[in-house]
């Protein structure tokens, strides 16, 4: 064949070239709006905030340069160890957080890049049925939200609540197999879990921030409650509680023990935060755990179940001595604080049948609640009652028991804990409702629920692995 016939010959384009070019295209519109929204939320231009914005820049051009499957840990991290003040919560970051906007970011490049998307991965028929349970109740929480918005006659507030919902909680369903990411995203929270509470811990000893400092904020407690990076003890006590079962619950299965000492210390930092209700939702979750764990280990290893029991009673034991809970409980603030969440579920009902129990909008259960009395309702159950009514609340409940569903038959008896305690926690407070920057941590424990287990039919996909090397290009042991 010469030379001028090989040229003739039409040649076969590599599959895939356009994707890079859309990523980047997709990372120009991300960086540039978000420096642009970030620009127009500061009302009160300072130094430090201009100096936010280029660091912000580069923080969006990360996104879309390290690998993928760190996106959800990287989440985490920030919002464990990065101050949550600092953290843009005005304007357009109001209705999409930027941790929802990391996540994603995560989602758009896991279904844009080359196998990222994956396929279903074979599993036994009740795992099967719990993923499709969980697809379908999130559907369906998804559709009454839209319902609830148009029948209030589409609010500003609910349509902002629901996009930060949908993009931190439901958006990353749409990856099918994200196993990897659960698996670096478990060691990530039991870090940083670890590092929050060891920090928390000193701070209530010191009682002063030495790192944080006034960027956790300036809130006057009867005792001093440490809070880290977090703006409100709640908040990192709530957090805490996720790494802390997780910990616990991958020692029983797995036998490690690094992962008990991590959970310990962030049961340890919920302790130190000196909330009553997250420390509640922790003796719950390991109460939990000690009625079911022999179901997930098996009696042959009844050491651990046993050595649990005498760690949860000597947890017991120190949480009901520890000087501040103690002095907390004797005190004016801890009985008003009683009497408001007694009141709350007096105002909840009478707000919740105003609107016929179907709800205010997502979002509203706030203003809704202000129009009977001043206090603040501290259940975000009583809240989601309020704003988006029986249906909505039971739609959630539904979303959470499918989550418990596919942890527990696929043996994931870490994230199942986790998931107890957390929605244990949230009773005692505010947040899902008013905090929209929280609500990525349920999005992250369904991504645990959904892909974190360990009795699937297959190992990894083929499209998950990474390419073989050439047998000369291996690096030897």
């Amino acid at each position: 064949m010469s030379r001028t016939t090989r040229h003739l010959i039409a040649r076969a384009r590599p599959t895939g070239l356009w994707r890079p070019w859309g990523l980047g295209a997709l990372a120009t519109v991300f960086i540039m709006g978000g420096t642009a929204a970030a620009i127009r939320a500061i009302d009160e231009p300072s130094l430090a905030i201009a100096a936010l914005i280029p660091a912000a820049t580069v923080f969006a051009i990360a996104l879309f340069i390290v690998p993928v499957q760190w996106l959800p840990s990287l989440a985490m991290a920030v919002l464990a160890l990065f101050p949550t003040r600092l953290i843009p919560a005005e304007g357009p970051f109001n209705a999409v957080p930027p941790l929802a906007i990391v996540m994603g970011v995560w989602v758009v490049r896991r279904l844009l890049s080359p196998g990222g998307r994956g396929t279903l991965p074979a599993e036994k028929p009740s795992a099967l049925a719990a993923r499709y349970a969980l697809y379908a109740t999130g559907l369906l929480f998804a559709v009454w939200l839209v319902c609830s918005i148009a029948l209030n006659g589409w609010d500003e507030t609910s349509i902002g609540w629901s996009v930060a919902f949908v993009t931190s909680v439901l958006l990353p369903l749409l990856v099918v197999d994200a196993r990897r990411e659960a698996r670096l995203l478990r060691e990530t929270l039991l870090v940083v879990g670890a590092l929050s509470g060891l920090y928390i811990l000193v701070e209530s000893v010191l009682r002063f921030s030495p790192l944080y400092g006034t960027a956790s904020g300036d809130l006057i407690f009867s005792v001093y409650r440490a809070r880290g990076a977090f703006s409100h003890p709640l908040f990192a006590a709530a957090f805490l509680t996720v790494p802390a079962l997780l910990g616990i619950g991958t020692w029983l299965t797995e036998g490690r023990r690094w992962p008990l000492v991590a959970g310990l210390i962030a049961a340890a930092g919920v302790m130190g935060t000196v909330s009553r209700g997250p420390l509640a939702a922790v003796a719950v979750a390991v109460g939990f755990g000690i009625l079911i764990s022999p179901l997930f280990i098996g009696w042959a290893h009844a050491k651990r179940w046993m050595q649990l029991v005498v760690v949860a009673a000597v947890g017991g034991v120190a949480a009901l001595n520890f000087g501040p809970l103690v002095e907390r409980a004797d005190s004016i603030e801890s009985r008003i604080s009683a009497d408001v969440r007694d009141r709350a579920i007096d105002v909840a009902f009478r707000a919740s049948d105003l609107s016929g129990w179907i709800g205010t909008g997502p979002g509203t259960s706030g203003e809704t609640s202000r129009l009977f009395d001043t206090i603040i309702i501290e259940n975000s159950m009583l809240q989601l009652l309020i704003s988006v009514g029986i249906p909505g609340l039971l739609f959630f409940l539904a979303f959470a028991a499918a989550l418990a569903w596919r942890a527990a038959v696929t043996g994931n008896l870490a994230a199942l804990l986790a998931l107890v305690a957390y929605l244990v926690a949230i009773t005692g407070f505010n947040t899902l409702d008013a905090v929209r920057s929280m609500h990525v941590i349920i999005g992250v424990l369904a991504l645990l629920a959904l892909h974190g287990g360990g009795r699937e039919a297959t190992p990894f996909a083929p499209s998950a692995a990474p390419a073989a090397r050439p047998v000369g290009d291996r690096i030897p042991a």
